[in-house]
């Protein structure tokens, strides 16, 4: 017979009894009955065509057979359990740390406060995160296509696609702006617009609600960010993308309805395509995906938005 014809199982709880003080105890090690030992070792024994034990109950010995295939066979499972557990501990370093590339504004207003709830589900999971400047999309694009696909960073949120096809794309959500409005006192300094005028946002909203835009002056500024942080200390409007709406920052700041446009210009979700992701790459994808969706329905069902 060859090694494939002997039962594995058999074997194991041969290893274990042998080198146990009774049947019970490698019944207690192995979380089998008595019974179930038993059968195992007969099952070996007819397979070997020997006997492994001395037949006498009052004598827990091994006979010269299983004298001699006791010490080797509990070697190999002890060796075989090592390498095992070596190996699923080498998997699971490879899968702890993920590496992440987000736009600096949605880690600072949507991000950063929800990164304990990820944690909290997969505590084995060590996000590290990298950010881009969101006004200085386009510049990135390179550089991001290139660090996706050589692994210096796993995924990758971008607006719009990448014309790359060794990258796998997916719409996360298709973001929608509007207009808000600081709680800061105007009776110190007139009200303004604290815009990047160059934005794709800005540009919709001036087509789609002109009288709004053109109520106030508007104060240019290089980023997004700046103006919304420009308002906690001056009255006025900027556009805020709906989904950061929520951070506490602006919890006071109202956001008049129907005051909004939705980008031509989805977010996407960029991982290197592959046919089998790394667990750690797919729980964070579809963690990310359901509290996106979650935040968005919350936004609608929320009054005057």
């Amino acid at each position: 017979m060859s090694l494939k014809d002997y039962s594995l199982n058999a074997l194991r709880v041969f290893a274990v009894a042998a080198n146990a003080p009774s049947f019970k105890h490698a019944a207690q090690q192995l979380e089998l009955s008595q019974s179930a030992i038993t059968r195992h070792i007969q099952t070996l024994e007819q397979q070997l065509g020997t006997p492994l034990f001395h037949r006498d109950n009052r004598v827990h010995a091994l006979t010269p057979a299983g004298e001699l295939l006791a010490p080797t066979l509990l070697g190999l499972f002890q060796q075989l359990e090592q390498t095992v557990e070596q190996a699923r501990t080498c998997g699971d370093e490879e899968l702890t740390t993920l590496r992440v590339l987000v736009p600096d504004t949605f880690l600072r207003w949507w991000l950063a406060p929800r990164l304990a709830d990820f944690n909290a589900i997969y505590p084995h999971i060590r996000i590290q995160v990298d950010t881009f400047a969101e006004d200085e999309h386009d510049l990135q694009l390179p550089r991001t296509s290139q660090a996706l696909q050589h692994g210096r960073i796993d995924v990758a949120l971008l607006s719009g696609k990448l014309k790359d096809r060794s990258l796998q794309q997916e719409l996360l959500y298709q973001p929608t702006f509007s207009a808000i409005r600081s709680p800061a006192d105007t009776t110190a300094t007139p009200a303004s617009w604290y815009i990047n005028p160059s934005s794709e946002a800005w540009q919709l909203f001036c087509k789609q609600h002109k009288p709004l835009s053109q109520t106030y002056p508007l104060h240019p500024v290089a980023k997004a960010s700046i103006g919304l942080d420009l308002l906690s200390s001056f009255p006025g409007f900027s556009l805020i993308n709906t989904l950061y709406a929520q951070h506490p920052q602006f919890a006071q700041w109202s956001v008049p309805a129907n005051a909004t446009v939705t980008a031509k210009t989805g977010v996407f979700t960029c991982l290197k395509a592959r046919e089998r992701h790394p667990v750690a790459v797919v729980a964070f994808s579809k963690w990310l995906s359901n509290r996106v969706q979650q935040s968005i329905a919350s936004i609608h069902q929320a009054p005057g938005v």
